[in-house]
Order: structure tokens, then C-alpha cells, then sequence
């Protein structure tokens, strides 16, 4: 077995202007949708592997890779980074993968290793060398059809291994622009199955993270619609978008978050007298995140003061002498304070909870009767149109209705997943009439629920 040996590169071979090289993963669709459960390191160097695998390769390779080589290339600062990476190769050994596919019209599974043999170095230092386990050539090497292929760079910073995953799920059917799952199934895929029996759980760690994570560091974004069976979610519809000039919208929305501060800061030193040129030279002398620790300090200090019903007489004054101290220590005042607030807070902080909650379901609510009703007129006034979406979806998701018996009116009227995936194509295709409604509601609903997942 020949093999590729990564340990002679130079740092500009793997990384070009501080950024790490393009290098495309490309799988079968039936191992991306593969049952298998990894950790973050795990799944880190299994997909570092199989971005190693050129398309002319006929048979799979030994792979070495250096430890201190794929820290720098995933940009990660983990002081236990040496020790975790070293424990892969052994974990992938004992991992089985559960690969579905189909055989004479039957629906089957193969259970597989993924890993064939792997080599560890004895001291802390050093390399791995790994080699993909024989049953996986079908699913890697010389792929035709039915593969996905994305460049690694979207999945370097992500820390989430169920984030990664469903990124990979949802790039699959970026040009169809929806994905439906079963609840079930998708948490089956995930591994996830036994940990989050609560979908509100399953949604907040999982879907939500997702959400965020591929938002910033992925080429796709995305939103989704749950399908209930009286009160449960029993499956999803995920509507997939591009996530175009991430950068740039990264760095608008800092400056914003920055110009915001900088504007909260000079109002607050304005109310304590200090304005002109004695705010001016605390701007240039210090960074706005240090004005507004100092600031916070001022805050708790006036009310720990005001709980023994003292005063500071010279707020801008206390303020100059506070802000030319590094080192600040109030921890027992803090507490005491802490102890007094929190009851209080605790109380506040539930029924801002539930304010948040109506205020987020009743836009949701809006925003989703405002969609059906023009919806429903554009299938008034086009009724061939519905015709064609239905068929499209029918024909995209086979597995799901497959009961030629049923109609496609028959399953866009009694079939609430169905119909979801019909809408989501009607709003792609009229994007001129639904793009000012969500433009007007997602930012209220994402901060609502930005909001929501801080308490």
C-alpha cells in the first residue's frame, strides 16, 4: 500500500497568508448519512483524511499526519490538543460506521469499521498514520454520482461535531434549496438519539448551534419549519441558503457592536461629568472593552454604597482615580452584593423569559400568516404552478411518498410535511414578494431568540 507522507511540508504548504489551504472532502452521500458517533478530535482527523484522497486514486493510501501539524491546521489552543489527537487513531479503530443502502429494491444496512490499522508515536511528539478500512472504497474513492464534495475550510473552526454533520447534510441539497427529516431519523444520524429525548433540548444544543455556527464559518445557512403531530414535532424542513461575503458581514457587524459601545460609554461619562477633552483622552489612552469593565466596577461600587445608604460625591472623579488602576479587588463586596441581587434577578429574569417567548411566538405567528396568505393567492392566481411544485417535490423525496395510491393534492392536504416543502420552493421562486416580509421580521425574530438562548 503506498502511501502520503504530510510530515516534510513547510507551514506554507499547508497554510497561504495565515489561512489554511482549499482542500476539498468528497464522500458518498450513503457515508454522510451514515449512523456513527465521534468526538470533535475524531472527527477532525477523519475528515483531514479523507480530503488527502485524490480522484484518481484507485486504491486507498497510508496517511501520516504530524500532531503538531493538524493543531496549526485547524487553528485550534487546546493545551490537552497533543493527548486527545494522539487517543484517535485507537478510538477510530473501535468505531463501527452504519452505512445504509439498497439491494435488489431492499433497504439494508452495512456495519463497517473505518479504520483498517493505524500507528501511534511512543512520546508525545510525533505523527499518526492511519489507512481507511477496505470497505469503505466504494464510498471514497472513484466516486461518479451521488457524492458530496465541499472545500474543509468551511468546518475548520467549528467545535461542534453534530454541527459539522448536519452542514454536510444540508450542503448535500443546497442546489435543491430543502432538506425534509424525520425527527427521529435525523437525531438516529446524529447519534443523538438517546441524549436529547426533549426536543426543546435537541433544538437549543443542537439545531440552534448549528444555525450559528454555520452562519459564520460555513458557505450555507439555514432555517427551519417544524412539523407537529398534534402537540409533538415529529419531523423538519430545513430551507438552505448561501452564505455569501461572510466575512465582510463579520466585520460590519463588529464595527457595530464597537460603534454601539463606543456610543453607550461616552453617554455614561457624559451623566458622571466627565465630557471634551477629559473623555476624549480616555478613549485614545484606553480600549473600549477596559472602559467598560471600569464602567460595570463604577455600577456595582454606587450600589453597594447605596445598600449602606452612602454616596460617592464625585462620580467622574472616582471614575478617573478607578480607570488608572489595573489591578481591582472587591471580591467579598461582589458576593454580598451577588446574594442580595440574585433572588431578585432570578425572579426578573423568568418573566423576561416569558415576555420574550410571546413577543418571539407572536411574530413568528404573523410572519407565517402573512406567508400563507400570499401563498395561497399565488396559487389563485396560478394554479398550474402548484401543480408543477407538487410534482417537484414528490419526485426530489421518493422515500417519504411513495404511496402511489395518494395523490400529490392528496398529500399537500393531509400531509403538513409535504406542504412545508411545497412553500418553501413557492418563497424561493417568488423571492421579490417574501424577501421584504422576512427582511422585515427574521432580524426581530433572531434577536428575540438570540436573547432567549442568553438566559
Amino acid at each position: 500500500m503506498d502511501s502520503v507522507d504530510l510530515l516534510g511540508q513547510s507551514p506554507q504548504r499547508l497554510f497561504m497568508e495565515d489561512k489554511p489551504i482549499r482542500a476539498l472532502v468528497t464522500k458518498s452521500n450513503s457515508l454522510v448519512e451514515a449512523r456513527y458517533q465521534f468526538s470533535i478530535w475524531e472527527t477532525r482527523v477523519f475528515t483531514r483524511l479523507v480530503s488527502l484522497i485524490q480522484p484518481e486514486d484507485e486504491d486507498f493510501k497510508r496517511y501520516r499526519l504530524r500532531i503538531r501539524d493538524l493543531i496549526d491546521f485547524f487553528g485550534v489552543n487546546d493545551n490537552n490538543a497533543y493527548a486527545k489527537i494522539k487517543a484517535v487513531p485507537e478510538n477510530l479503530l473501535k468505531k463501527v460506521v452504519t452505512i445504509p443502502y439498497v439491494e435488489n429494491g431492499e433497504d439494508r444496512f452495512l456495519k463497517t469499521g473505518l479504520i483498517a490499522q493505524a500507528s501511534i508515536p511512543k512520546k508525545k511528539e510525533g505523527y499518526i498514520e492511519l489507512s481507511f478500512h477496505p470497505d469503505l472504497k466504494p464510498y471514497l474513492l472513484q466516486l461518479k454520482r451521488t457524492f458530496l464534495s465541499y472545500d474543509i475550510r468551511n468546518v475548520l473552526k467549528i467545535s461542534s461535531v453534530h454541527s459539522i454533520r448536519i452542514y454536510e447534510l444540508l450542503k448535500q441539497y443546497e442546489k435543491i434549496g430543502y432538506r425534509e427529516f424525520k425527527l427521529d431519523q435525523l437525531k438516529k444520524i446524529l447519534g443523538v438519539q438517546d441524549k436529547y429525548k426533549l426536543y426543546g433540548h435537541f433544538k437549543s444544543r443542537v439545531l440552534h448551534k448549528a444555525q450559528e455556527d454555520l452562519k459564520h464559518y460555513t458557505d450555507i445557512r439555514f432555517t427551519f419549519e417544524e412539523i407537529k403531530d398534534g402537540r409533538r414535532v415529529s419531523a423538519l424542513v430545513f430551507a438552505i441558503d448561501a452564505n455569501l461575503c461572510l466575512d465582510d458581514e463579520e466585520e460590519n457587524q463588529a464595527r457595530h457592536l464597537q460603534k454601539r459601545l463606543k456610543e453607550e460609554l461616552e453617554q455614561q461619562l457624559q451623566l458622571w461629568g466627565i465630557v471634551g477633552k477629559a473623555q476624549v483622552v480616555f478613549f485614545k489612552k484606553f480600549s473600549l472593552e477596559y472602559l467598560e469593565e471600569r464602567v460595570r466596577y463604577v455600577h456595582n461600587q454606587l450600589a453597594i454604597k447605596a445598600s449602606r445608604d452612602e454616596t460617592i460625591q464625585n462620580i467622574g472623579g472616582y471614575f478617573n482615580t478607578i480607570v488608572h488602576k489595573k489591578d481591582l479587588v472587591d471580591y467579598i463586596e461582589q458576593q454580598k452584593q451577588e446574594k442580595r441581587s440574585k433572588a431578585v434577578l432570578a425572579k426578573q429574569r423568568s418573566a423576561y423569559k416569558k415576555q420574550l417567548k410571546a413577543a418571539l411566538q407572536q411574530l413568528k405567528r404573523e410572519l407565517e400568516h402573512k406567508e400563507q396568505t400570499a401563498i395561497q393567492r399565488i396559487f389563485e392566481r396560478e394554479p398550474q404552478l402548484k401543480v408543477e411544485l407538487m410534482e417537484q417535490v414528490r419526485t426530489n423525496s421518493p422515500n417519504f411518498y411513495a404511496d402511489e395510491q395518494q395523490s400529490n393534492s392528496d398529500y399537500f392536504n393531509n400531509n403538513p410535511l409535504f406542504r412545508a416543502a411545497v412553500c418553501i420552493l413557492v418563497k424561493r421562486y417568488y423571492h421579490e414578494v417574501f424577501s421584504p416580509l422576512q427582511a422585515s421580521y427574521h432580524p426581530r425574530i433572531e434577536q428575540l431568540e438570540r436573547q432567549l438562548n442568553r438566559l
